[in-house]
């Protein structure tokens, strides 16, 4: 057993747009060179954006020295954009005239720093957000346009499908940005995920329907939360929940949901039906943005360095304006669970002051750039002090605090607090037994755990599955020593080779998870399971043309490869390797954790994205005018191959009998299932260049073609679904008259003497 702790900069990396670190190292400044072929370029980017906030053609854009032809270039920004700045926020689109990116990225955001004298919030508070929860990358860039240095900014990687897919799988689901179209006092409920009946009307000016659909979506989750509360578990993700509360609260984050306008944030529904929220621009953390107001509709109060340090802990729990807080905290254990993630936060980033160490790097890497910025928002003077003092004049947005003086007294108040001087449960063990499982049987947690009322086990098989949370006993019947000894205990399945786990352990006043970043972070196991050999499975299914067949997890037609066990026990795959090249027969490799079930079917999507984190993908695709296909182990031993000459639309080459029998063409697939070869023809024994047919497609006589060595019987003209409509006897170099066919497709079916076929796409014209 081993303590996993998730790397949160790592990102996926795909073949077609290989994501690197480097573009948001947090040691490094980076450097953008954006050049318009017109010198009034900030007045047509400010008209642009008093229209339709449309983008602005770029000639290039030079990143770190690679230059990106024809970018759209935007001002963005709320609050942070006024048309007399000399340095307005910015959205650079890679892509928006050409499919190119830098690094695997598109888009990138930049934030001109205009309520930071410090410059260093938003960086600093999303490196400490990524500790506990999905969030962008960020890091500083130095902007050029036309040669002429801008200033230092704040880039922040895009929350978009891009970084859906990478981190919650998926980018397909209901996307919300949770942002009210005129953020203030008069925006009413802001995003507060307050229900509002089900006109859609009523949500459209407080929330940005990021996706093509699902208004429903999103008001089946405010109807739930507010009506139906005891349900919301089966719609929300309640940690990250929890987890982006407490946040906000410590960090004293007010530009946020937990501030007055309630935004900031998106929700996305993922593969699992499970809404998950994502914190976005903090630029305005550490206590810059207004104090909440009374209530919903109430006026922010002003800025108050006393009242924000001191700003408590259950700020909006009796306040029904902001249901996320008054309807899930009012909970007991769902209380503790938040002021537990509270107590993490403060503990690991300002108790123990380790915050200042990254702040202080940050500074100093700035600050070279801050004081050559000409259009910084404060001097150089208030740079240098932003974070130990209160800037008290200058710069847009009035007296701002300073990082330290906040974060310093509060992480103390804290701790002095009525919630915080709670004592929860001790945790004082984990362990598994057995420390390495075998698949297919049982395995046991153990946790020793003083000071509670009751013990939680959460557990998952993989990270884009939802947590499943039992209970565990100190009863002695299950596996848990004596009764009564403080060791508790529980036996989960092993049904996967990585089970995730992590204890909550609850009292009547407090509660503590074990790791104390769970579920962000968690316990990992590794079963042991029989490797298969060349053997065992074999390619059993494969569709190179697949037009409205199944689709993948994001609704896409792609091709697939079907891999099938011959064998009764269930079998690891991590020593087995797909390809569609002789020459590079190991070019896609099982993740170490993937299986296939006893006499069963595993689908890996031939689609050139190279992913493994919910459906396999491999990195690369099938050619549907002729492929091949090979399976090999790691010492290149062939477990299967198959290779073909032309595909057909949305049919397949299946195996008839599944594992055994020979490669037929199926009108029927069945990925994931026995295969059904009632419709299938063989096409087994026939090389693939033995026969031609031109011109294809044709109209009237079409010449076919054979080796003098394949002994050809019989020609048979085929339709879509297989139905034979003309038998032809053969001859060596003849034609066919297929000037009686509508047009269309058709195939054609050469027969030897043993009554095997080749089976050869015709379009009609």
């Amino acid at each position: 057993m081993k303590k996993i702790l998730i790397a949160v900069f790592v990102l996926l990396a795909f073949a077609t747009k290989t994501k690197a670190q480097s573009f948001y190292d947090l040691n490094t400044i980076q450097e953008i060179k954006i050049y318009f072929g017109f010198s009034n370029w900030d007045y047509r980017m400010d008209t642009a954006n008093a229209g339709s906030e449309s983008y602005t053609n770029a000639d290039s854009v030079v990143i770190n020295g690679a230059m990106l032809s024809n970018c759209g270039i935007r001002f963005k920004g709320n609050s942070s954009y006024n048309a007399n700045n000399a340095k307005n926020p910015l959205h650079i689109k890679l892509d928006y005239t050409n499919n190119q990116a830098y690094q695997g990225y598109t888009d990138i955001k930049l934030s001109n720093g205009f309520s930071d004298p410090s410059m260093v919030r938003e960086v600093l508070s999303y490196q400490i957000l990524r500790q506990y929860m999905e969030a962008p990358l960020s890091n500083f860039v130095k902007i050029y346009i036309n040669g002429n240095y801008i200033g230092i900014y704040s880039n922040d990687e895009n929350i978009g499908n891009e970084f859906l897919d990478d981190h919650y799988y998926s980018s397909e689901g209901t996307f919300v940005k949770c942002n009210p179209q005129n953020a203030g006092p008069s925006s009413g409920s802001g995003s507060s995920l307050l229900y509002a009946g089900t006109d859609s009307a009523n949500y459209n000016t407080n929330y940005e329907l990021k996706s093509d659909f699902a208004w429903m979506d999103l008001i089946n989750l405010c109807d739930t939360l507010n009506n139906y509360t005891s349900s919301i578990n089966n719609l929300l993700d309640l940690d990250r929940c929890f987890w982006m509360l407490a946040y906000n609260n410590v960090l004293v984050n007010l530009d946020s949901y937990s501030g007055s306008f309630r935004q900031n944030y998106y929700l996305y529904r993922n593969h699992k039906a499970q809404w998950i929220p994502t914190i976005w621009d903090l630029n305005m953390c550490f206590g810059s943005f207004s104090m909440p107001g009374s209530n919903g509709g109430g006026m922010p109060s002003p800025l108050n360095l006393s009242g924000l340090q001191t700003m408590t802990p259950t700020l909006h729990f009796t306040d029904s304006n902001w249901p996320l807080i008054n309807k899930l905290l009012n909970t007991s254990m769902y209380k503790h669970m938040y002021i537990a993630h509270m107590r993490t936060i403060n503990n690991e980033n300002f108790v123990n002051a380790n915050y200042k160490t990254t702040c202080d790097s940050l500074r100093a890497l700035v600050d070279n750039a801050v004081l050559t910025d000409n259009n910084f928002f404060y001097t150089y003077a208030q740079f240098q002090s932003a974070l130990t003092s209160s800037t008290t004049s200058g710069g847009p947005m009035g007296n701002i605090c300073g990082v330290y003086e906040l974060m310093d007294t509060r992480a103390t108040y804290l701790n002095s607090t009525t919630e915080f001087l709670q004592s929860p449960p001790v945790i004082t063990a984990v362990s598994a037994n057995p420390a390495t499982p075998v698949f297919g049987n049982t395995v046991t947690i153990n946790s020793t755990v003083t000071n509670t009322t009751i013990v939680y086990l959460g557990y998952r098989n993989i990270k884009s599955d939802r947590f499943v949370r039992i209970q565990m006993f100190d009863d002695g019947a299950h596996n848990d020593a004596a009764s009564g000894d403080n060791v508790f205990g529980i036996s989960i399945p092993v049904s996967s080779l990585e089970i995730q786990y992590y204890i909550y352990a609850d009292n009547v006043n407090a509660g503590v998870f074990s790791p104390e970043r769970a579920e962000h972070e968690f316990y990992l196991l590794n079963p042991s399971i029989t490797l298969a050999t060349q053997n065992d499975v074999v390619i059993n299914e494969y569709a190179a043309d697949n037009q409205n067949g199944i689709v993948n997890e994001d609704g896409k037609h792609r091709d697939w490869i079907e891999v099938y066990n011959k064998t009764s026990n269930a079998l690891g795959l991590k020593n087995i390797y797909l390809s569609d090249d002789i020459n590079d027969l190991q070019k896609w490799k099982f993740p170490d954790i993937a299986f296939i079930p006893a006499n069963g079917y595993l689908l890996v999507w031939a689609d050139d994205k190279d992913s493994t984190l919910l459906d396999y993908h491999t990195n690369f695709n099938l050619n549907s005018l002729g492929d091949s296909v090979f399976m090999v182990n790691d010492v290149f031993a062939f477990a299967d191959s198959s290779t073909f000459s032309s595909f057909i639309t949305d049919q397949a080459y299946a195996r008839c009998p599944d594992g055994t029998g020979s490669f037929q063409l199926t009108f029927s697939p069945t990925p994931r299932a026995t295969n059904s070869c009632t419709s299938s023809i063989d096409i087994s024994a026939v090389a693939i260049n033995e026969i031609s047919i031109y011109p294809n497609p044709g109209t009237g006589e079409i010449n076919y073609s054979f080796n003098s060595a394949y002994d050809l019987k019989s020609i048979e003209i085929k339709n879509i679904t297989g139905q034979t409509i003309k038998i032809l006897n053969p001859s060596l170099d003849s034609t066919i008259d297929i000037s009686m066919l509508a047009q269309g497709m058709y195939f054609i079916s050469f027969i030897d003497t043993y009554k095997k076929q080749l089976l050869i796409k015709l379009v009609k014209q």
